[in-house]
């Protein structure tokens, strides 16, 4: 009866899996982690709707390997792709003159012509303040072409990229570069699959073979998996029958399942080689593990459920389907593994050797590096780093970081922003000359800014032209004189700036923010007629950040409380709770300080680990201090538990462990501090814990001998 509601149970979660695995869709984009009335979301989509793009892609050539007729013919091509908007070369440059007042007509004159049936290029385009450190670099060194992207293309980076490369290669371009938003987004997107579909074998591997070293059968050791494995399939199935989208947040999903959830089984299965010679082994192994494995998973899905709570759908979906995991992977560890483990004919229990004792040394030495590192913490964590930039999310030696230090060495700029000016009253831009001439101003003291290299905008025209701006916004309107440029500039009711910057990190993009906000704030003239709206997606990584930093401290008071809750629950003695918190205490204090001696930033995948950590080291102090209240010996309690809280934590970081080969450095931050928390945890529940609850005993003791 056994085994046919464990292979039942199984077919329905293949069912589940088969059902919504066709409905799961990825989206890299910071946009993932907010809601859609985000400010800096919201700004960026209203420029979009205005100007018909949604961010833009630098294609970077070496112009000593690129001939202008290939820089012709790239530009040619790139612009019959579905999702351009409008596409900016050297090619498509323009020299402009002064407006003749007898022709009523501004001379133009192409940066490139054909002389002697080859194309040439004027030199004059290297100091053209349009286009220079735009299409070519100031020494000439570097082409570069502006894509900008469609709107409604802004979730296809996954797709659009990749045909852009096919494009370039088919033209046999030689040493190009790509950078922007959408080529950071595929490169994440990349990762993504990567972490789906490749990483897990390897997780699953590395946690089989510990536990293979543990029961020394191959057979066990695999049989731990089936429960985490089923509870991925059920979970992932349900993801997409709610057509959910995975970001690089929620891939984690299937793997921490997987690293957590072996653990019940491994549990169960230990006991029921210590109940193998029972006559009903099975029945007695259910009984006994059933409610310290169903409450094992209670307190680590604690340390997950604060993220509900959060207002970022991204931390809230990771919070639910972990928790959701976590828990079926112990109820099919209760419910699926009693019909699929071996007679016990084909059992030949272990015996496990008993834990050596902690030398006083050690635990000295233990004691003295924790009253040490609680001093310094504090300090520690004030140095801890509080931005994101979305290109250090990969490793130095990768292609997008070298792509990103060639175009800041090159052109100057990494980012850019565009700050749309609008009418506050009226369906048209009205300027009068006094608006000009505070425009102007303005536009020359945002050069001025830090973290300012570039300003393109539609007073360079009106300077280069003579031709005043109030006539330039109209002629731009309805002629095409300026090429695809025009959609940089201006549309029917708004202008636009075009800021570039050398930095691309969210605390750079907040200063520039704020910079350009009291900049507009001296200009009350303009202030009060116009609406300024600045957007970037480094903006809204500044946005993603501000809200990962605020809800931490709320994240760590909600899973330590619910934390506390279970322990008292459970221990129904105040003491033995505080007891049972220290090593969780300490874990996450120390977590903050490997932080900042790693350099790692607070961010998307690190604000989750304190949570986690809680919820993991817990069920360490949890089975020490049963142990323990029943024996009332620390020693016999740790000769008890040591082991198993080995094994277990060993295969957790033998699973986090796998992370550090990812070529994202979002998730070998990840394992860095889930490795280092992990071991710091079992140290402190192994050796600091013992030794806190024997002197509380003997001080207990003494008071009660007083009396």
């Amino acid at each position: 009866m056994r085994k046919a509601v464990s292979f039942a149970l199984l077919a329905a979660v293949v069912i589940i899996l088969l059902s919504g695995i066709n409905g799961l869709s990825f989206d890299p984009s910071p946009a993932a982690f907010l809601s859609h009335d985000d400010p800096e979301l919201a700004a960026f989509n209203r420029i979009a709707e205005v100007f018909g793009d949604t961010g833009s892609i630098m294609v970077i050539l070496n112009a000593s390997e690129t001939p202008l007729e290939l820089l012709k013919r790239i530009s040619d091509e790139i612009k019959s792709l579905d999702w351009v908007n409008s596409v900016l070369s050297a090619t498509e440059a323009m020299k402009l003159g002064r407006f003749n007042l007898f022709t009523l007509r501004i001379p133009t004159e192409d940066y490139v012509y054909l002389e002697d049936g080859k194309l040439v290029l004027n030199e004059d385009l290297l100091t053209d303040p349009i286009y220079s450190n735009l299409l070519i670099s100031s020494d000439g060194s570097y082409y570069g072409i502006l894509i900008t992207i469609a709107d409604g293309n802004e979730l296809s980076s996954d797709t659009l990229v990749p045909e852009l490369r096919s494009k370039l290669d088919s033209l046999d371009v030689k040493g190009y570069r790509l950078i922007g938003e959408s080529v950071a987004n595929t490169e994440t997107f990349r990762s993504i699959i990567d972490l789906t579909f490749k990483y897990p074998p390897f997780i699953l591997l590395a946690i089989l073979m510990v536990y293979v070293i543990k029961f020394r059968k191959v057979s066990l050791a695999l049989l731990t998996l089936v429960p985490p494995l089923a509870s991925v399939m059920a979970i992932v199935g349900v993801m997409g029958i709610m057509k959910l989208s995975i970001n690089s947040l929620t891939v984690m999903i299937p793997s921490f399942i997987v690293i957590i959830g072996s653990a019940y089984g491994m549990h169960f299965l230990s006991r029921f080689e210590e109940n193998i010679h029972l006559k009903n082994a099975v029945s007695r192994t259910v009984h006994e593990e059933r409610v310290p494995v169903l409450l094992s998973a209670l307190t680590t899905m604690a340390g997950f459920s604060s993220y509900i709570l959060l207002d970022l759908k991204a931390f809230q979906e990771m919070g639910i389907f972990v928790c959701s995991g976590i828990f079926l992977s112990a109820v099919f560890t209760i419910v699926v593994l009693p019909g699929l483990v071996p007679s016990r004919e084909t059992v030949n229990p272990q015996r496990a050797s008993p834990p050596r004792d902690v030398n006083r040394l050690a635990k000295k030495v233990v004691v003295w590096a924790v009253i040490v590192g609680s001093i310094a913490s504090p300090f520690l964590i004030m140095t801890i780093p509080m931005t994101i930039d979305q290109y250090n999310f990969f490793k130095e030696n990768s292609e997008i970081r070298r792509s990103a230090n060639t175009m800041k060495e090159a052109f100057g700029w990494l980012t850019n922003y565009s700050l749309m000016v609008t009418p506050k009253e009226g369906d048209s831009i009205a300027l009068t000359t006094d608006h000009v001439e505070s425009l102007e101003a303005f536009e020359a003291e945002l050069k001025r800014l830090d973290g300012v290299s570039k300003v393109m905008s539609l007073l360079d025209l009106s300077r280069e032209t003579g031709v005043p701006l109030t006539l330039m916004v109209r002629a731009l309107n309805s002629s095409d004189v300026f090429g695809d440029s025009t959609t940089l500039l201006v549309s029917d009711n708004a202008i636009r700036f075009n800021l570039f910057s050398p930095e691309s990190d969210s605390r750079s993009a907040e200063k520039l923010k704020l910079a350009v906000e009291e900049l507009i704030m001296s200009y009350p003239e303009l202030d009060d007629n116009f609406r300024f709206n600045l957007a970037g997606t480094t903006l809204i990584w500044k946005s993603v950040n501000s809200s990962v930093v605020n809800n931490q401290i709320q994240s760590l008071i909600v899973s330590f409380g619910l934390i506390m809750l279970l322990l008292f629950t459970i221990f129904k003695s105040l003491k033995s709770t505080i007891i049972a918190t220290i090593p969780i205490l300490l874990t996450t204090l120390f977590n903050f300080a490997f932080m900042a001696l790693f350099r790692i930033p607070l961010s998307i995948s690190t604000a989750l680990i304190s949570g986690m950590l809680m919820g993991l080291v817990i069920d360490y102090s949890i089975h020490f201090t049963i142990w323990f209240r029943r024996f009332g010996d620390s020693r016999r309690a740790y000769q008890q538990t040591a082991n198993a809280i080995l094994a277990n934590g060993l295969s957790l970081v033998a699973g986090f462990s796998v992370l550090l080969l990812s070529p994202l450095l979002l998730y070998v931050d990840v394992a860095k501090l889930m490795v280092s928390g992990l071991v710091v945890g079992m140290v402190l529940t192994l050796i600091l814990l013992p030794e806190i609850a024997s002197r509380s005993k003997k001080f207990s003791d003494r008071a009660k001998a007083s009396d």
